[in-house]
């Protein structure tokens, strides 16, 4: 019976653990480069996916019907301008890679103060 009444307990402060975090909100946000990889992942609260969503409609200006918003990607994409990049896309999770071999300095420029700005902006939610 003490066995079980220790289990219960810890069941009990795992749930409210976990609860607590995601309550706080926790974001994690992460840039690195090398000399041919931009690299961006960020993790956040699942309410700000649709704030996520639009800002990279808005900084990547796409001139094709596409957008982010509503989407779960996972796909190596090329926009209009040539900007060529991967990303995987979830509620709540966002990655994109960009070779820079593969694009030029005014893209990679471009992808790197988006990174800079979305990170910007969800440690402000925080």
């Amino acid at each position: 019976m003490k066995k079980l009444f220790n289990l219960f307990l810890i069941a009990a402060l795992g749930l409210v653990f976990f609860s607590s975090c995601e309550n706080k909100g926790d974001i994690s946000i992460s840039h690195s480069e090398t000399h041919d990889l931009y690299k961006f992942t960020a993790r956040y609260p699942e309410r700000f996916t649709k704030e996520v969503q639009q800002y990279l409609d808005e900084e990547l200006e796409n001139e094709s019907d596409f957008s982010f918003e509503n989407a779960r990607l996972d796909a190596d994409m090329v926009l209009d301008n040539k900007m060529a990049f991967y990303i995987r896309m979830y509620p709540g999770s966002l990655k994109i890679e960009m070779d820079k071999t593969k694009n030029s300095y005014e893209n990679y420029a471009r992808m790197k103060k988006m990174g800079e700005g979305l990170g910007k902006i969800l440690k402000d939610e925080n």
